[in-house]
């Protein structure tokens, strides 16, 4: 049985996200852990007002009340989709919400950790140093991202692989096999040809040889543009792409994905959830 983690902060965005977690679960037979996380606030030998005292005194409590009273609302939700079968236990956790997620995640051996976001601002801070951000680039198993507006229609059919033609996307590709074979998505291997060179073209025949045969359907595309957060962006919106996957280590790529207006940074991948691969 495979193991997903899910942490919350109790938001409409994270409850969203455990709509993927559930769907997900329900494919693999697998458990679903929540776990929030809370700092308790430290006081020391500072003299407070009576009043302000019990108010940091209590910040442990409303933690856990405000957690037991967001345990109903996910119960209900896999109630109403259908998933009130899948296993799921709930954790509350004090201390720095990256490290304590983290070794949650080895503590749990989960296969996958699933969070939200709050859309495209969230998702581009997901690279930019936010706590997701953390979680993304320093967690040991692959890191699903889900924008609070991300539709979601119970199945997963279509994966987009963003490559660089690296021996590691070979590596990553297999991968997403592995994950998503149960869902028998068409796999979408993707190249933005920024040079518009032929040679790039080139690589990717080359590098489909080096994938070989896989147990997914699978296409490999280059796209030839000057634009590639909008190469991307109509790629996914034609091929009603499901999750876009790629490599946390290539931080060049992702530095170059998001280097765009405010306004043109609404439209990318507000409705399409990131995984974050590992290898």
């Amino acid at each position: 049985m495979k193991k997903i983690l899910f942490p919350t902060d109790l938001s409409d965005a994270a409850n969203h996200a455990f709509i993927y977690a559930l769907q997900l679960a329900d494919k693999w037979n697998a458990s679903i852990t929540t776990i929030h996380v809370y700092q308790e606030m430290q006081i020391g030998d500072i003299h407070l007002p009576g009043s302000l005292y019990n108010f940091y005194q209590s910040m442990d409590l409303y933690s856990f009340e405000n957690y037991r009273d967001s345990i109903p609302t996910l119960v209900e939700l896999a109630r109403e989709k259908g998933y009130e079968h899948v296993e799921v236990r709930h954790m509350l956790e004090e201390g720095e919400v990256v490290e304590t997620i983290l070794e949650a995640a080895k503590k749990e051996e989960a296969d996958l950790i699933v969070l939200g976001t709050t859309g495209a601002r969230g998702l581009k801070e997901i690279f930019l140093g936010s706590v997701a951000g953390e979680v993304l680039e320093n967690a040991a198993c692959p890191v699903l991202a889900v924008p609070a507006k991300a539709e979601f229609d119970g199945t997963i059919d279509h994966i987009a692989y963003a490559t660089s033609y690296k021996d590691e996307d070979v590596a990553a590709i297999k991968r997403l096999t592995e994950l998503f074979g149960s869902f028998n998505p068409q796999l979408h291997c993707v190249n933005v040809d920024l040079a518009h060179t032929e040679p790039i073209t080139q690589q990717m025949d080359q590098f489909e040889g080096q994938v070989g045969q896989i147990e997914l359907p699978i296409s490999y595309k280059v796209l030839d543009a000057t634009d590639m957060k909008k190469a991307l962006t109509d790629f996914l919106e034609t091929e009603k792409v499901d999750i876009i996957a790629m490599l946390t280590r290539k931080r060049s790529f992702v530095q170059e994905l998001f280097n765009y207006s405010k306004t043109k940074m609404m439209a990318y991948h507000a409705n399409t959830p990131v995984l974050a691969l590992h290898i």
